[in-house]
């Protein structure tokens, strides 16, 4: 016994076909426009157990302790201006901040760990101490790592060089 199957006309076929592709591509456009991928490739990474971030290009509302993709300023010869950044938001506008050779508080609050990359740059620890109060549009970033090079070297990020939250994938 044969089965006969009836052949679907080919315009409804084209129409669901159009219709998918072009949302297909209105959802592949509103990615493109509104999220970015991060790779962090270095060896030490500041952030440890995680490569890989998306980042959200429309979700700029700093968020203590959130992730935060930024550009880079004024850190040549290490890193290009405009170089993309990701680290902790550990510090709001108005908070205090402390730098030590052993630690940094905010709001008394330890945040960071040592200066083991004071070395590295070839500058003494004290030269980083400092205690600061974060102005309008100033913020805070940290790295969980000892290692990481973050604002208790650099100071802080104007809220302009917040490119937008990031969110660990893997």
């Amino acid at each position: 016994m044969q089965i006969l199957r009836k052949r679907m006309p080919w315009r409804p076929y084209l129409i669901r076909l159009t219709v998918l592709a072009l949302i297909m591509a209105l959802v592949g456009t509103y990615a493109m426009m509104r999220y970015r991928i991060g790779i962090d490739t270095q060896q030490e990474r500041c952030l440890p157990d995680t490569t890989v971030y998306l980042i959200d290009l429309w979700n700029k509302e700093p968020v203590k302790d959130g992730l935060y993709a930024f550009h880079s300023k004024g850190l040549a010869p290490l890193y290009n201006d405009g170089t993309r950044m990701l680290k902790r938001l550990t510090g709001m506008p108005g908070d205090e901040v402390n730098v030590t050779p052993e630690h940094v508080l905010v709001n008394g609050a330890e945040v960071s760990t040592g200066m083991e990359l004071a070395q590295r740059l070839g500058v003494a620890e004290s030269q980083f101490s400092r205690s600061l109060t974060l102005q309008e549009n100033e913020y805070w970033f940290s790295g969980e790592a000892a290692t990481s090079f973050d604002s208790r070297y650099w100071n802080a990020v104007k809220r302009e060089q917040i490119v937008g939250r990031a969110w660990p994938l893997w």
